[in-house]
């Protein structure tokens, strides 16, 4: 018989694969997420989305129950090349590329940041939360560039997790939007959220169940033709947080494909550009402040000198 399972008042708004995630911890998200997809788990007898927000009295039931299968093996990548920033017995700091997958997904990809941090720092290979994830603390969107920590020891991965948990971690980021925010700086705290799309996320005024609390800050940097160059910094680290942000507000990330808006020119840019310029936290072992800043890559800069010029 078909496992099912009634929502309870306690179970409210939580995401579908994050519930069934809780009744199967030996299965990975992602098995569970193919099941959702694949139409093998249904609520009230309809095929859903994995990140339906779950309602009072929903029946979710399991014609396929998820198994578990063994991680991906992960094997070093020596051939693709970090920008080690600094490093010491503890941790390292890297200035990630744009198009450099911070590490797999269900697509089982084998050519990401997590590969190249097996062969840089073999001692990773035990560190973190997962072993598709060596000593990966944060992440990066594929598409963006900038300053990433990477933890060698358990020490330092799980003083670094408290760190972004406690959002003592200073994570600053150059971003060039479409337009002018109407502010010289300014706040946008609204809540973020799984899109009915699914395939993004969304910012909304109106919290919905499931939704998250996202708190980003920017100021104007320069303001140039049909754009404006911000600095911008991040309380919260939801996934595609300053994108789905600068989209709500009206002034979407240049060069990106996923919240782009049809009423502006499209600039001639082949990546998103957002890049994590500053990166400052607390060593674990010394305590010391660290502080670390990484340039505008040449394709970026490039952009700037034609808008300048225009």
């Amino acid at each position: 018989m078909s496992p099912t399972y009634e929502i309870t008042a306690e179970e409210v708004g939580r995401r579908l694969d994050v519930f069934l995630a809780e009744k199967y911890p030996e299965v990975s998200r992602g098995i569970i997420q193919k099941l959702i997809k694949d139409g093998s788990v249904t609520v009230n007898g309809k095929k859903v989305t994995p990140h339906l927000a779950l309602r009072l009295g929903d029946r979710v039931e399991m014609n396929e129950e998820p198994q578990p299968v063994a991680p991906p093996e992960m094997k070093p990548r020596a051939d693709i090349k970090l920008d080690v920033v600094y490093e010491d017995d503890d941790v390292a700091v890297i200035n990630k590329p744009s198009g450099l997958l911070v590490h797999p997904t269900v697509r089982d990809e084998h050519d990401t940041l997590a590969h190249a941090v097996l062969a840089y720092w073999p001692q990773a290979a035990t560190v973190g939360e997962a072993p598709e994830r060596p000593g990966i603390v944060h992440r990066l969107d594929r598409e963006a560039s900038g300053l990433m920590v990477i933890a060698k020891t358990k020490k330092a991965f799980d003083s670094l997790k408290r760190q972004f948990q406690k959002h003592t971690v200073k994570k600053e980021y150059v971003v060039l939007v479409y337009g002018r925010p109407p502010k010289d700086e300014g706040t946008i705290d609204l809540s973020i959220g799984r899109s009915a799309k699914g395939d993004r996320m969304a910012a909304r005024a109106e919290t919905l169940p499931g939704d998250r609390e996202a708190i980003t800050h920017y100021r104007i940097k320069e303001i140039l033709k049909n754009a404006t160059l911000l600095d911008v910094t991040i309380e919260t680290g939801r996934t595609h947080q300053i994108r789905a942000h600068f989209k709500a507000l009206g002034n979407p990330v240049v060069g990106d494909p996923l919240y782009q808006a049809s009423h502006f020119t499209t600039l001639p840019i082949n990546r998103l550009f957002l890049h994590a310029a500053r990166l400052a936290f607390t060593h674990p072992t010394t305590r010391r402040k660290m502080k670390f800043e990484a340039p505008l890559p040449p394709e970026l800069e490039a952009i700037l000198t034609r808008l300048r010029q225009d």
